[in-house]
């Protein structure tokens, strides 16, 4: 499914962040913007402390593509050759992260999951210059457990 890019009305691939037309970001991916999650719980691990799982609802997976371009890369060598980090490169690293998360999310939420449990993320590099972040884990509908210090409600007054 491809999205329309708002700048010059081209269409890129889903997974691509950067308009194949004319280059500007994928609306939602620019730096510091947040993606919504905070309504779905995400976990690495199989179950959830906090909540009982009622239902599991399915697979779910988040991808995304970044490039680097020429000057990202030129300071890169740079910081290579006098050592440190790659604060160009760590900023991309974020910025898919978040990308990935947030449209495994969205598929969760489109599923009727309220949670994502065994959540594992991939890395690999593409060519010479393009970074796939790849996300997944199970969508469930999970509810609160009660907590022992929580008093029940009873039918006497």
């Amino acid at each position: 499914m491809p999205w329309k890019c708002p700048q010059c009305d081209g269409e890129t691939d889903l997974g691509f962040n950067i308009c194949w037309t004319c280059r500007a970001p994928r609306p939602g991916t620019q730096p510091g913007s947040e993606f919504p999650t905070n309504d779905l719980l995400v976990s690495t691990t199989p179950s959830l402390h906090t909540h009982n799982i009622d239902r599991y609802v399915g697979p779910v997976f988040g991808e995304t593509i970044y490039g680097a371009n020429m000057m990202r890369d030129f300071l890169a060598a740079l910081t290579d050759i006098t050592g440190g980090r790659s604060h160009q490169y760590e900023s991309v690293l974020a910025r898919g992260r978040s990308t990935a998360i947030a449209e495994m999310a969205r598929q969760a939420k489109s599923l009727g999951g309220n949670a994502i449990v065994g959540m594992q993320m991939d890395y690999s590099s593409l060519g010479n210059s393009m970074l796939m972040i790849c996300c997944s884990g199970t969508a469930v509908f999970a509810t609160p457990k009660q907590s022992v210090d929580e008093p029940t409600q009873s039918s006497t007054p």
